[in-house]
């Protein structure tokens, strides 16, 4: 870890404090806007996928929404200073706050108990081990809390919650399995038959073939992601032959530096149109279970993997087909056809993801509803 990178993280810290808290309080002679939704995120640059459903939701129901969408690793210290500033500003007057990742600003503060947090969170299922259950995920040195002031966390199923309370230090009753709203789409007829045309659109080249995924989750340092072994691709092309089409989606975070992925289709927008995804640690899996189709896990470096960063469940139990060398991917994927079995999908499915049903968005909007009712 580099010296600079250091310094960056606590000149942030010294901000978080300091600085934020004061433009906070300053901000809260304002009056609150009980119909202000505000949807925060410092990963993109546009509204993340897993806030889409929820943001046209609250639009529906007649909420006013700002979006403050922005990418803090592109930013200098004094504009991210800035930045975060102006977000604090609506953070004051927001009835509610609407997350799907880390977001440090929200929790600098002692916020006003009207506001209310929403941590949609961007992945379902229980996997990878994060947060505070691995020292990976943030510096010993953090003080505080970084999940601090949330109201509601969402969870895809029931199971996952000790998870998420225990990983984000959660007291009782903010975590929910009101289901994952991103998912919802998965269940719409429309958006199927959308994610088809695209496909046929975009890669013409496939028609007829089948096609396989290759999914891996993020390598390496935020600013320096791990490449994708390409090689390994070309050499399962060869493998499957001329009946087969593959596609790689690199994750978000990896391809913003690499630019590797095979297509510009979002792997939301993939799963409900490819035969088979391979896949390691990613929580991608638990999203591709709802559409009941073959998996395969390539997962070279497992020991690794178990013993740096540590997995919530064993992945035997996984539906899958596990395969450690890249010259077995081939045959791994064209065996996960051939014995897939739905039954056992759809009780993983049910375990890990029952709660995402296609109604998770009108949970959430009733939570909201509720609370209004009782303030």
């Amino acid at each position: 870890m580099g010296k600079s990178y250091v310094l960056r993280q606590f000149l942030k810290m010294a901000v978080q404090a300091v600085a934020l808290p004061f433009v906070y309080r300053i901000n809260c002679r304002q009056k609150m806007e009980d119909r202000l939704v505000v949807f925060a995120d410092a990963h993109h640059t546009e509204l993340p996928v897993s806030m889409l459903e929820l943001h046209l939701a609250v639009e529906s129901a007649g909420y006013r929404t700002e979006d403050f969408i922005v990418d803090f690793q592109k930013m200098g210290f004094l504009r991210l200073a800035f930045v975060m500033a102006r977000f604090m500003k609506l953070y004051a007057k927001a009835h509610y706050v609407v997350l799907c990742d880390n977001f440090l600003p929200v929790a600098s503060c002692r916020k006003n108990p009207r506001t209310k947090v929403i941590q949609l969170w961007h992945a379902g299922g229980i996997l990878k081990k994060y947060a505070y259950d691995t020292p990976d995920d943030i510096p010993s040195y953090y003080k505080g809390n970084v999940f601090a002031n949330y109201d509601l966390i969402t969870t895809s199923a029931a199971i996952c919650n000790p998870v998420y309370r225990r990983a984000m230090r959660q007291p009782d009753g903010v975590v929910a399995e009101l289901g994952v709203s991103r998912t919802d789409c998965y269940f719409k007829e429309s958006y199927v038959t959308s994610c088809q045309e695209k496909f046929r659109q975009r890669h013409p080249e496939a028609q007829g073939k089948k096609t396989v995924l290759y999914a891996p989750t993020f390598r390496g340092k935020a600013n320096a992601p791990r490449r994708v072994d390409t090689d390994m691709l070309h050499l399962l092309e060869r493998q499957l032959g001329e009946g087969w089409h593959v596609l790689l989606k690199a994750h978000p975070h990896a391809d913003a530096k690499c630019r590797q992925s095979t297509t510009d289709l979002a792997a939301e927008e993939l799963f409900p149109v490819i035969d088979c995804l391979i896949t390691d640690y990613s929580s991608t899996l638990f999203d591709y279970s709802i559409q009941k189709k073959p998996l395969v896990l390539y997962v070279p470096d497992l020991e690794e993997f178990m013993e740096t960063r540590g997995s919530y469940i064993d992945f035997e139990e996984i539906p899958a087909v596990t395969v450690r060398e890249k010259e077995e991917l081939g045959r791994a994927v064209e065996e996960a056809c051939a014995s897939f079995d739905p039954w056992e999908m759809d009780k993983f499915y049910r375990t890990y993801m029952g709660r995402c049903d296609g109604h998770a968005t009108e949970r959430i909007l009733e939570w909201m509803r509720q609370g209004e009712a009782t303030n």
